[in-house]
């Protein structure tokens, strides 16, 4: 019997039904059809059927209808499936999903992607953020894949793709309930955790140089000739840091603390930054900088020493400690105090980390602090340059610039003998201030006569600034740091 057939007979019986149950004009009130078939009679109770076909129409309407997406979903892995989901924030949730796709791409396909929206299949979102050398990459933001093994017919996995509301990068994984899904021969239904601890193991982190918001920095192999070195400073820096780092993986195995503070301390302006990141470009382990207003709230310090320990070893860089949220208990309130503490010397150790303060004030760090191995193990001085230091910045910047001939290495001698007590920022100063006024003059090329007007101008100004802001050298104390002058 055709559809076309079968539809209107059914409407023909249901109009004899309707007709059966209109108020009695007839004698009859049999509910019952019979009906004469190439097969023979057959009898069918009309209001046994309409009150089926009432009921199954009353049920699909209070039937609740699946989302979209999740019937895209249970036709790909089946109606039933396990689910595992984390955020990150920020940058780190979107390396997090860049690693992802590179975990997945070994063993499995992408069959199918989409973002469903407004109840419509709609093409997927994509953003590119920038990575080491200024690359950048572009990565899935929000949408669903269906992935598909390589090897395995049965092995399927869903990932879905979110942003939240505040920028925090949350990710989903389904993976059928009734087989075990294998991803490098571990189960897919704990997907996330193996990828993670991969991603701490070799991704992009792991060995590069970043700040606390996870911006690159670049290493730079060449500062080496931009620093005017105190040769026992970089003697001391080069044994207790650089060194340190070729014995951590000993230290680890035979039981004995991997992990070291060191304090760079000296007045503004004396390059520790600059020596900061001389160490990291001389550094193949992981390098982390902080800054003062990096830092927002409480737990930035906590997830950095965390992070510092997942990526080990770690050369961690705290820029102007004492100024990271009042590191002195003489203030009236120091909320960062308390954090720092427990995460150079809490719970749990610091192996593999080596962490690197640099400050402009010593003795305002506090003693719990620096006074303590395993906190801060050595302090080393940078003091102020010495007329060679000074002649070598002077050389060394002059050397980028036009100047004339009666710039000759004995008026770059008297320069660094009448700038004693200048640090290497006053230095650049002068030198900038000669570029300017050698412009102001239409002049191409600085002369010895502009040098020696910014010379004048610069200690003026310095001496105006030490007046408003001295530098107090901290103390020495009965301690075992080691203070290099």
């Amino acid at each position: 019997m055709s559809d076309e057939f079968a539809n209107e007979e059914e409407m023909t019986l249901e109009r004899h039904y309707e007709k059966e149950l209109e108020p009695e004009t007839t004698q009859s009130t049999s509910t019952v059809l019979e009906i004469q078939t190439p097969m023979g009679p057959v009898s069918i109770d009309m209001k046994q059927y309409h009150d089926a076909k009432k009921a199954v129409l009353a049920a699909e309407k209070k039937a609740p209808q699946l989302p979209l997406v999740e019937q895209l979903m249970n036709s790909f892995i089946g109606p039933k499936h396990k689910r595992d989901s984390r955020y990150w924030s920020g940058k780190l949730g979107v390396f997090m999903k860049l690693h992802f796709d590179k975990y997945l791409q070994e063993e499995y396909d992408v069959v199918d992607e989409f973002m469903v929206d407004q109840g419509k299949i709609r093409a997927a979102m994509y953003e590119t953020i920038e990575v080491q050398e200024e690359n950048r990459v572009r990565f899935l933001a929000v949408g669903t894949r269906f992935y598909q093994s390589k090897t395995e017919a049965k092995h399927q996995i869903v990932t879905v793709s979110t942003v939240d509301h505040d920028g925090d990068q949350r990710f989903s994984v389904y993976t059928p309930a009734d087989l075990t899904v294998l991803v490098h021969g571990k189960e897919a239904d704990q997907l996330i955790g193996h990828v993670e601890s991969d991603f701490y193991e070799c991704g992009i982190l792991k060995g590069a140089f970043f700040d606390l918001r996870y911006n690159f920095i670049t290493r730079d192999k060449d500062i080496d000739e931009l620093i005017a070195w105190d040769e026992t400073v970089k003697e001391a820096l080069w044994k207790d840091i650089i060194g340190f780092q070729k014995a951590m993986p000993k230290l680890r195995e035979c039981g004995v603390p991997n992990s070291r503070g060191v304090i760079l301390a000296g007045p503004p302006g004396t390059g520790k930054t600059m020596i900061a990141k001389w160490l990291a470009a001389h550094s193949d382990i992981t390098c982390i900088l902080i800054s003062a207003e990096m830092i927002t709230g409480r737990n930035d310090i906590k997830s950095c020493f965390q992070m510092a320990r997942k990526l080990s070893p770690t050369l961690l860089i705290i820029e102007d400690i004492d100024t990271a949220g009042a590191l002195d208990r003489r203030a009236s309130d120091h909320p960062l105090l308390g954090e720092f503490l427990q995460s150079m010397d809490g719970i749990v150790p610091n192996h593999g980390v080596i962490t690197l303060a640099t400050t402009n004030h010593s003795n305002k760090i506090d003693p719990a602090i620096a006074d303590r191995p395993g906190r801060f193990d050595r302090i080393i001085e940078v003091g102020l340059p010495g007329k060679d230091q000074r002649f070598h910045i002077f050389h060394h910047l002059l050397q980028k610039l036009d100047i004339a001939r009666n710039v000759t290495l004995e008026v770059k001698e008297k320069l660094a003998k009448s700038t004693e007590g200048l640090t290497g920022a006053w230095i650049r100063a002068i030198v900038q201030d000669s570029l300017i006024l050698a412009l102001s003059q239409d002049k191409t090329k600085i002369g010895k006569e502009h040098l020696l007007a910014s010379l004048k101008d610069v200690m003026e100004r310095r001496g105006l600034a030490y007046r408003v802001a001295p530098y107090a050298p901290p103390q020495a104390k009965p301690k075992a740091d080691v203070y290099v002058q």
